[in-house]
């Protein structure tokens, strides 16, 4: 890529009233606003993220508000753009709001769950746009609206450390119900599966573009004292990842349904009850869902978003993910003797090595030290190109290398 591709666009929120006017009616005033950056350089990569702070009115002879928001945008460099594809995903992540969630709660409730039963795991949607201009398919002003959800007092993990246990359990039964509520789907309405199954595409992917990942993981493995010893399991492991395991595969039935496909922590936000027990979650970030394998987010999930002190848990989580997906699929009407756990433990077995490169990579981006490595939204195609990890990154990767290969997943 040029070093055009790395040049910074100028983001900038505009035209807010007529995208909010859509959520609260023409009458909306929209009397000012202002917007800052929300993430740091290494905590978001495919978009530009806004805190948005609006003062509204519903009509003339109303009160003013306030109305804090997020504003998701696209990303400013063309090398980001190019990577996760902006058009292509920013109409995914629409869709997930607009129709997919809300169907899921639709099905919910014919199944005789309550308003307040059903499976509430987005931000508020204040709606969106794909550009200013009639006629363009997607420009710098597209952006997708939500609730600022810190404002009520959601938050994030630390994602160099992971989940504790508390959250850990929050997440893994949220995740097994959002797998198989589009298991459900798939089993009661087929045609609406299809459907989904269309608008949930992976980018297309360049294998060329992955290889230096493949082979800077070889050696960083190769050359580390205590890895070097698995490094033919890891090799066979990544090659698998490769030729099997990519996000354009097709997967094997019965084990197929719309997954988050980017599930870590800093796309998870947790709220506390009164007394600072984990009383609520939301998922956000849904620029890269999937027609694919549950399981491959479950194993991405556990070893790389739950804190060490986790370890001696996984089993137990791996357990209430499994009873959680049967339940939810009991309760709503489907048969689960495809699902039994003897079946269960022999696809987890699959998918843990397919999992295996994209959980590698994504652990050195996770321990990433985004100041001590000076990542800038200008250099990130340099730095990813050429960051070989810290020695956090090492310790996370000796653990779960040590765990696969101790379970013969690799």
């Amino acid at each position: 890529m040029s070093d055009d591709q790395q040049k910074l666009k100028t983001i900038e929120l505009c035209e807010l009233q007529p995208i909010l006017s859509r959520t609260f009616g023409d009458q909306l005033i929209v009397v000012h606003y202002t917007t800052k950056n929300l993430l740091q350089p290494g905590e978001n990569y495919g978009s530009t993220i806004f805190s948005v702070h609006a003062v509204i009115k519903r009509n003339d002879e109303s009160e003013e508000e306030d109305l804090y928001l997020v504003a998701k945008m696209p990303p400013p460099t063309e090398f980001q753009r190019h990577i996760f594809d902006s058009s292509f995903t920013f109409k995914k992540e629409i869709f997930m709001y607009e129709n997919i969630v809300p169907y899921y709660q639709e099905l919910e409730k014919e199944m005789g769950l309550k308003d307040n039963e059903v499976f509430d795991i987005l931000p508020k949607y204040y709606q969106s746009r794909l550009s200013l201009t009639p006629n363009v398919d997607f420009d710098d002003n597209a952006v997708i609206l939500m609730e600022n959800l810190r404002t009520r007092g959601y938050y994030n993990g630390d994602r160099t450390k992971g989940c504790d246990l508390e959250h850990s359990r929050v997440a893994i039964r949220a995740m097994a119900r959002f797998h198989a509520l589009g298991m459900a789907t798939k089993y009661k309405r087929p045609e609406y599966f299809e459907i989904l199954k269309e608008r949930s595409k992976s980018v297309e992917l360049k294998i060329e573009e992955f290889k230096h990942f493949q082979e800077d993981m070889l050696k960083r493995i190769a050359g580390d004292p205590e890895l070097s010893v698995y490094v033919d399991r890891c090799e066979t492991a990544i090659r698998d990842s490769f030729e099997h395991g990519l996000w354009t595969i097709t997967p094997d039935e019965p084990w197929s349904t719309i997954i988050h496909a980017d599930f870590w922590v800093n796309n998870i936000m947790f709220h506390r009850d009164e007394n600072g027990h984990v009383d609520d979650i939301k998922f956000v970030d849904f620029q890269n869902y999937l027609f694919f394998s549950p399981l491959r987010e479950v194993v991405f999930f556990l070893f790389s978003s739950t804190e060490v002190s986790c370890e001696d848990h996984i089993e137990e989580l791996i357990d209430l993910y499994h009873e959680t997906f049967l339940a939810v699929l009991k309760r709503m009407g489907c048969d689960t003797e495809p699902f039994t756990r003897e079946k269960f433990d022999a696809k987890l077995f699959t998918d843990a090595r397919f999992e295996s490169m994209h959980l590698f990579v994504m652990l050195k981006i996770l321990t990433l030290d985004a100041q001590e490595t000076e990542l800038k939204p200008d250099n990130m195609k340099d730095i990813m190109m050429t960051y070989q990890g810290n020695q956090l990154f090492i310790q996370r990767l000796r653990k779960v290398v040590s765990y696969f290969v101790k379970h013969d997943w690799i």
